[in-house]
């Protein structure tokens, strides 16, 4: 059970705001892609073109993924009574689960691991392999979060694996 389409509802009310990212779940393509993005781009900036140390961006993506989390699950419960169980309108969920894949460290070693875990999130939230299916199908407000926060466990480690694997072949790591 995938994120249905639904009209674009209008934004009434603070949980509407931020199930919808802002509104951003708005846009009327690959909303859940934009999100992630630009949840992403900071890590971008900070680790390539700021230098910000590798701890510093983990601990700005734990706050993140905590407080998208908490006020994702809180949103959730509230806009499914009008919007159903997970409209494509709600990308709260992609920002946590994009949060939770940039705690990990291998995504500041370079351009291609950060396009690497971001490239990873996307595939894992939208082909929804096994466990994500499974949460996926359930309809509480939890699971419209669960199956995102899934995907970015998925995908941090993936990009762990692709990194150290890169390192093992003796292939660079820098941008």
């Amino acid at each position: 059970m995938a994120a249905h389409k639904i009209a674009p509802p209008k934004l009434r009310s603070v949980q509407d705001y931020v199930a919808t990212f802002g509104g951003g779940g708005l846009l009327p393509i690959m909303p859940g892609s934009y999100c992630s993005l630009l949840v992403a781009l900071p890590a971008a900036y900070g680790s390539l073109i700021a230098l910000w140390p590798t701890e510093t961006m983990q601990m700005y993506y734990g706050v993140a993924f905590l407080v998208f989390t908490i006020i994702g699950t809180w949103s959730c419960t509230h806009v499914q009574k009008n919007w159903g169980h997970d409209p494509s309108v709600v990308v709260i969920d992609e920002a946590a689960g994009m949060s939770l894949t940039l705690m990990f460290p291998m995504a500041y070693n370079g351009l291609a691991l950060w396009a690497t875990a971001v490239l990873l999130f996307r595939i894992f939230d939208v082909m929804k392999p096994w466990p994500m299916n499974i949460i996926n199908d359930r309809t509480e407000a939890w699971a419209v979060m669960g199956d995102d926060l899934v995907a970015g466990l998925v995908a941090g480690f993936s990009t762990q694996l692709v990194g150290a694997a890169l390192l093992a072949l003796g292939i660079g790591l820098a941008m």
